[in-house]
């Protein structure tokens, strides 16, 4: 009798353990309703990104506004503050900049087929194609729109900016 609950004790401790462990490994959550950020979008459209985003964690500080070009429904003007500066130009502007430029949403390509934010940065000066954060993925739910740096889709984004409701 005493072997037996000392397995089962062992057990429980082992099945606990694996649960704490699974747990941490989805940061973000599976259900929707827990989920940090919502879940990538496929079909995002340019209407729904426009306003003004606030920056959380990593991204603290930050603020990001979309305004929509009359007559173009993929895009049209930004404006930032406080946007992380690339290493190209950091010695020049410094950690972070305020600027502004372009933006526009670009389908999805298969397999994946989700939506990306693409940021072109013209002022303070012409940035490059990767020389600064410059695609985010598109998170839309009932409630919520964030765009966000999803380096590592496992893990609950550190760099997420939130549309503002008015």
């Amino acid at each position: 009798m005493h072997h037996r609950s000392q397995r089962t004790r062992r057990s429980v401790a082992a099945v606990a353990a694996l649960a704490a462990l699974a747990g941490s490994l989805t940061a973000c959550g599976s259900d929707a309703l827990e989920r940090c950020v919502p879940e990538e979008s496929t079909t995002a459209g340019a209407a729904q990104l426009v306003g003004t985003y606030e920056g959380l964690l990593k991204a603290k500080d930050i603020r990001l506004t979309l305004t929509a070009t009359p007559g173009q429904n993929t895009g049209g003007t930004l404006t930032v503050d406080n946007w992380p500066t690339g290493s190209f130009h950091r010695s020049g502007l410094g950690e972070a900049f305020t600027g502004s430029g372009t933006w526009e949403v670009e389908s999805g390509r298969p397999p994946n087929s989700r939506s990306l934010l693409r940021l072109r940065f013209e002022q303070p000066e012409l940035f490059l194609p990767g020389d600064t954060l410059d695609k985010l993925s598109i998170g839309i739910d009932a409630k919520r729109i964030f765009v966000y740096d999803n380096s590592d889709p496992d893990v609950c984004p550190d760099f997420r900016l939130k549309l503002r409701r008015n």
